[in-house]
């Protein structure tokens, strides 16, 4: 196929990310693992150790405050994650992975790494792609969260 337009780039990248997406979540149930939303919100709780709540869920995934409570929830209800109270908010509270979340959330990244790997092999280097993908993000004014190295 002949990309001709913007529009059939924005066409083709949206299609790949769905269809990525299922793969990846694809890959991840076949082994048993978390589904790729778990993994996802399980890294960002990671990510900011210590100070995650269902604001930083929702703004590092691009998800609504009530889908990202619903998704801390379910982490809940699965024994993946705990909440505490904020110390100087009352109206909110802290996130914590349980060992069984820290065990999914590496179970989970290497099962990733692994199935991306394969995905990627011969094509431009995922670092690269991650770093114009940014760029591109930040001209539409989003955030993302900081690439760990």
């Amino acid at each position: 196929m002949e990309l001709t337009t913007d529009m059939d780039f924005f066409d083709v990248l949206v299609r790949y990310e769905t269809q990525l997406w299922n793969h990846l979540d694809d890959r991840l149930q076949t082994a048993g693992a978390v589904s790729l939303a778990t993994l996802s919100a399980l890294r960002v709780v990671r990510r900011r150790t210590g100070g995650c709540r269902v604001q930083e869920i929702r703004t590092d995934l691009g998800i609504t405050v009530g889908a990202a409570s619903k998704l801390v929830d379910r982490l809940e209800r699965d024994g993946l994650a705990v909440r505490s109270a904020h110390p100087q908010d009352r109206r909110s509270s802290l996130i914590a992975l349980t060992p069984a979340g820290d065990a999914a959330h590496d179970t989970g990244v290497a099962l990733l790494d692994s199935a991306l790997t394969d995905h990627l092999a011969g094509e431009r280097s995922a670092a690269a792609t991650t770093v114009v993908l940014q760029r591109l993000m930040s001209r539409l004014g989003a955030t993302s969260p900081e690439v760990p190295r």
